[in-house]
């Protein structure tokens, strides 16, 4: 769990999120980003991202678990090897916005949770960086639409 401040509002912050199209504008290794279906996000709607190539991205699609506007928004993965669960929290507080991110990684399979045992000296710390550096740029956006 990562809490982060900016001057944009809430509904800034919530336009950022849902404008997924202008994701690659900030995610340097994201190529194209869409909605489905177009238009505002809703439970059940899947976020489709697709890497550069050769950037070290992966090819991501985020099925949106809850979506309460511009307060709340779950986003989750479910591959093979890990189920991924982010957890978006968007609060004012006196004149900044706080959003605190709180991310869960769960292995799937005895393999998986035996690699993620082994590896998890390097698995928090490359997760609690992915979620600093994906937060920033979604705020970065939406301070710009501010």
């Amino acid at each position: 769990t990562q809490t982060f401040s900016t001057a944009a509002p809430p509904e800034a912050v919530w336009r950022a999120l849902e404008s997924v199209g202008r994701w690659p504008e900030v995610f340097p290794t994201v190529a194209a980003a869409t909605l489905e279906p177009p238009g505002k996000l809703a439970a059940g709607s899947i976020i489709r991202s697709r890497a550069l190539p050769d950037s070290g991205g992966a090819d991501l699609d985020y099925r949106v678990v809850a979506a309460e506007p511009p307060h709340h928004l779950v986003l989750a993965i479910d591959d093979e090897h890990y189920k991924a669960r982010t957890d978006y929290r968007i609060a004012q507080d006196g004149g900044l916005t706080d959003v605190t991110v709180t991310s869960r990684l769960n292995p799937v399979g005895i393999a998986q949770s035996i690699r993620f045992l082994l590896w998890s000296a390097r698995i928090a710390p490359a997760l609690n960086a992915n979620v600093r550096d994906r937060t920033q740029a979604l705020l970065r956006l939406a301070e710009q639409s501010a």
